[in-house]
């Protein structure tokens, strides 16, 4: 349990970072960090059900991008920002340096799974973002033609 409580501490330092890398401003700097750390407590939750990154990566990812376009329009502020700050926890930065350490190494085995489970990180962020964007932009295209 304490594992999981620095995983998440951790992450919402870490997105915090990034937001005021970013330079998002004062009022959405904690919302974004916020999104950060909720993005991975979904992906840590959805992990415990689901033995496999796919699946976690996409519902994590689709929690920060619904989240990202609540905030932009309560914040009144572009979604982007709540978005790419979301999901800097997500990011697969450890299976990538084992697949590079395993590929560099000539370990063509493990290189292939562990570049096989970036592979299914990345593609379920892509599939998550994609999803809700596109989803989005139909809910606004029906709305304009409504409005007509």
């Amino acid at each position: 349990m304490q594992e999981v409580i620095v995983q998440i501490v951790t992450a919402f330092l870490g997105s915090l970072g990034f937001a005021y890398m970013f330079d998002l401003g004062k009022r959405n700097v904690i919302p974004a960090a916020v999104n950060g750390m909720c993005t991975w407590v979904v992906y840590i939750l959805i992990r415990a059900i689901i033995d496999d990154v796919f699946i976690p990566s996409l519902v994590a990812t689709l929690w920060a991008a619904i989240y990202a376009e609540v905030a932009a329009r309560v914040m009144k502020a572009p979604a982007n920002q709540y978005l790419i700050v979301g999901v800097i926890p997500l990011l697969p930065g450890a299976p990538l340096y084992y697949t590079l350490s395993a590929a560099f190494g000539s370990d063509w085995a493990a290189a292939k799974m562990y570049g096989n489970n970036t592979m299914l990180f990345a593609l379920g962020i892509a599939v998550g973002i994609s999803a809700v964007c596109g989803v989005d932009e139909i809910i606004r295209k029906l709305r304009e033609g409504y409005a007509r």
